[in-house]
């Protein structure tokens, strides 16, 4: 009887240890004195979960591999509507995505960004991100597609979140 749990603790404990690659980290600010700031809408009545990713291109496979993936804010229940301030390293290839549960469908967006040192940056589920000034400061009551509007010819370097690398879940970290 008590080899049985002992297998099932070891069997339990390699399993955790399995998942802690999968499941993301609280993200935690960038503190060098170059960072960039990301400005992340989490639109009021949104479910779902909101990430950071990083990604390190992958010359072999001609993708991107993810290297980190953080999660912002996470809404079992329909969200009062927030913007979420993040301080992130210039020259990083990343990723905002959002799941979404909208009742009948699961949505899952992703917009990409390689911020510069010094920088602000405005992301909404399913916008690309746009360059804000550092005087910008966002509400959530602000309309996403009219903050893209109005700067959206502000330099912004992308990467192609279309060429992530497709992984088992068993290879990822």
């Amino acid at each position: 009887m008590k080899s049985k749990r002992l297998i099932l603790l070891c069997l339990l404990c390699l399993g955790l240890n399995g998942c802690a690659k999968v499941l993301p980290l609280n993200y935690t600010n960038y503190e060098g004195i170059d960072a960039a700031t990301l400005y992340v809408l989490n639109s009021q009545g949104n479910v779902g979960t909101i990430y950071l990713a990083s990604y390190v291109y992958n010359n072999k496979d001609s993708c991107y591999d993810m290297s980190d993936r953080y999660e912002l804010d996470s809404n079992f229940f329909k969200a009062k509507g927030s913007v979420i301030t993040a301080k992130i390293k210039p020259g990083v290839f990343y990723s905002v995505s959002q799941i979404r549960n909208d009742g009948g469908f699961i949505e899952n967006t992703d917009s990409s960004v390689i911020p510069e040192a010094g920088k602000f940056y405005y992301v909404s589920s399913g916008s690309r991100a746009v360059q804000v000034p550092d005087s910008f400061r966002p509400d959530a009551s602000d309309s996403p597609d009219e903050v893209v509007k109005v700067y959206e010819n502000n330099k912004v370097t992308y990467w192609n979140v279309k060429k992530i690398c497709s992984r088992p879940f068993w290879k990822i970290g």
